[in-house]
């Protein structure tokens, strides 16, 4: 009798669902990093973003529900100092023991320094003596892109074993749908190479060099410095000695400077969003983000003369 009960006890153990593993509650700053860690955790859960949509992640302000974000979390995967300032001191402000990792700092990460000048030509023939810093946009490099998912899912791994297998499957389909990527991009701007264009916020170096699609000017240096007289009117100037050449707002930011540059003048005009700010947060806005800026950018050098 003794052995019947104990056998209908494993039984019953048999039929008892396993119990649940909980996956770490990760924290992004900006959509891009969010769309990279959502594409490595997969099905077993979802990261949360703490940047408001339309919001520029130099300036943000913290709410209140961000820092009870941050009191619960259990790693924070973010880009850099340098892009959001606020988020290394509202870490050490109200989650000082929180491990955190920096995309930026990942091995094998493509760095490219900050440009100092408005006008990169300028900034050519001082053969990038007056860079400092890093430029912060390496995502824009789908390269840094794969990098930066298996650094998360090695993070992620390291943090959770249990989910350890589907954060680097998931990883290995991300870094191959990145690949894809780059070739279509490779080939849809290799059409345009060489066609004039004035970008609103230095944040596209590592596109342009990445896909050899060099931009002549910014109106806004990468740092969120805004153009005075003297800049403006060195931008006026580039755009009457290429007429017809594009010149790119961002939906963060009013398109008041933009009609200064251009007012009077021969220049078409688009809206890029680096940031994905305009697009649905989850897995697939990577993707979805470099489809849209390099079909707009193409869209528009290819009308230029």
């Amino acid at each position: 009798m003794k052995a019947s009960l104990s056998n209908f006890a494993l039984f019953i153990s048999l039929l008892a669902p396993a119990p649940v593993v909980a996956v770490p509650v990760v924290v992004t700053d900006i959509p891009v990093t969010h769309s990279l860690v959502a594409t490595v955790m997969g099905a077993a859960g979802e990261p949360v973003l703490l940047m408001r949509s339309g919001a520029s992640p130099h300036d943000y302000a913290l709410r209140p529900s961000d820092a009870t974000i941050l009191g619960q979390a259990d790693v924070v995967i973010w880009t850099s100092a340098s892009l959001t300032p606020w988020l290394p001191k509202a870490m050490s402000t109200l989650a000082p023991d929180l491990p955190s990792v920096e995309l930026l700092a990942s091995p094998g990460t493509l760095h490219l320094a900050l440009r100092q000048s408005s006008d990169f030509a300028e900034q050519t023939h001082q053969h990038d003596e007056a860079e400092q810093g890093i430029d912060p946009h390496a995502w824009l490099d789908p390269v840094n892109a794969q990098r930066w998912l298996q650094t998360i899912a090695d993070t992620l791994t390291a943090l959770d074993p249990q989910h350890g297998v589907t954060y680097q499957d998931n990883a290995r389909r991300g870094i191959t749908a990145l690949a894809d990527l780059g070739t279509r991009l490779a080939g849809r701007l290799q059409e345009v190479q060489g066609k004039p264009y004035i970008v609103f916020h230095d944040s596209y170096r590592y596109l342009e060099e990445r896909f050899e699609l060099p931009a002549m000017a910014t109106i806004s240096l990468g740092d969120g410095t805004l153009p005075g007289i003297r800049q403006i009117n060195t931008l006026r100037k580039l755009l009457a000695e290429h007429p017809g050449a594009c010149v790119f707002a961002e939906p963060q930011f009013s398109e008041r400077l933009v009609d200064t540059v251009t007012r009077g003048l021969d220049a078409r005009r688009g809206v890029l969003d680096p940031l994905g700010s305009t697009l649905e947060p989850g897995s697939a806005l990577y993707i979805q983000l470099m489809e849209k800026l390099t079909l707009t950018m193409h869209a528009c050098l290819s009308a230029v003369p």
